[in-house]
């Protein structure tokens, strides 16, 4: 309750300071000129990209694991619909326990696979700014603000190499204390340890290694080209490496407390984010009102479609998640 609180709170600043800052007069005139081709080739793109994010996230799961990539695709819509419509965070509670009531996926499975999912696309994201960092048409007067961003991104590269050249004595570390506990109440987790180790290694396994990384790149493409095709729409002349760093940005904007949606938050983002390359406050916004509803609307009804005529029987449907909410967090089917 008090994270909403924030988050809400967060939502009314950052929206009261746009509105302060902008000509909504000028934001509407903007967002009518917007060219509809162009929308809707930014809509595909979220498509794909969500689509290479369900087959990311099924290389992260067992091969024994009963449960495709369209189910996958579905169990993403569903857990984005509730994130956008019910406050902290919850849809992602509603992933986990979807995804962990598969049959041959565990809790532990589940929970590191979307860690895992957290650190790729943590890892590409960052690729993506330091790849594009030095081809941005930033003045001078903000230069100042790019070496801090340099500065951040130094810090975390620091910290995912310390992490990946220390990941086999700090799992084997892991396993000695799993195997300490000896008594049968610890059953379960050892079990759900042990399928967390079985999920992370898929991140640095050759057999799979590439593929996860190639379709999380394909899934930040993706992105990339909507931001771009969002701001030709708007007719905003700028380059690529623009919407790489709108991407960037309203994503780590996500991350602060805010109302369902993201509502506010994501909009400051992406309209701070273009004031530096000579475009217009109210034509920014317009901007960041456009991406808001081509991110989150196309998403929600897909999402709202699949929860109503789902099947029950894979709990992909609104009764199926109503007895979720009931029952206490399931561990999943056994492998």
């Amino acid at each position: 309750m008090r994270r909403f609180a924030i988050g809400l709170a967060v939502t009314v600043v950052s929206g009261a300071l746009l509105a302060r800052a902008t000509d909504w007069s000028v934001t509407i005139s903007v967002l009518k000129t917007a060219h509809p081709d162009l929308i809707a080739l930014a809509v595909t793109c979220l498509v794909i990209s969500l689509a290479a994010k369900a087959a990311r996230w099924r290389l992260l799961l067992p091969d024994n694991a009963g449960i495709t990539t369209p189910r996958l695709y579905r169990i993403l819509h569903i857990s984005f619909l509730l994130n956008n419509v019910l406050p902290a965070r919850l849809g992602d509670v509603a992933r986990v326990a979807m995804t962990s009531r598969q049959p041959g996926v565990r809790l532990g499975h589940v929970i590191s696979s979307l860690l895992t999912e957290r650190v790729t696309d943590s890892v590409t994201l960052l690729a993506g700014f330091v790849l594009v960092s030095p081809f941005l048409p930033v003045p001078e007067s903000y230069r100042t603000w790019l070496h801090v961003a340099w500065f951040v991104a130094g810090g975390l590269l620091i910290g995912g190499v310390l992490a990946t050249v220390f990941r086999r004595p700090a799992g084997r570390l892991t396993a000695r204390f799993a195997a300490a506990s000896r008594l049968p109440v610890h059953r379960r987790i050892r079990d759900e340890a042990k399928s967390f180790r079985e999920g992370w290694r898929q991140l640095f396994s050759r057999r799979r290694g590439f593929g996860i990384w190639g379709w999380s790149w394909t899934a930040w493409a993706g992105a990339f080209a909507i931001n771009y095709l969002l701001m030709r729409a708007l007719d905003i002349d700028a380059p690529i490496t623009v919407a790489v760093l709108l991407t960037c940005t309203t994503n780590l904007a996500m991350l602060i407390p805010s109302s369902p949606g993201y509502i506010g938050v994501f909009h400051a983002a992406a309209t701070v984010s273009l004031l530096p390359f000579d475009v217009g406050a109210s034509r920014a916004l317009s901007f960041a009102i456009l991406a808001h509803l081509v991110n989150v609307l196309p998403v929600s009804l897909l999402g709202a479609a699949f929860l109503l005529w789902g099947r029950e029987s894979a709990g992909l449907s609104f009764r199926a998640i109503r007895q979720l909410a009931k029952e206490e967090p399931a561990g999943g089917a056994t492998p």
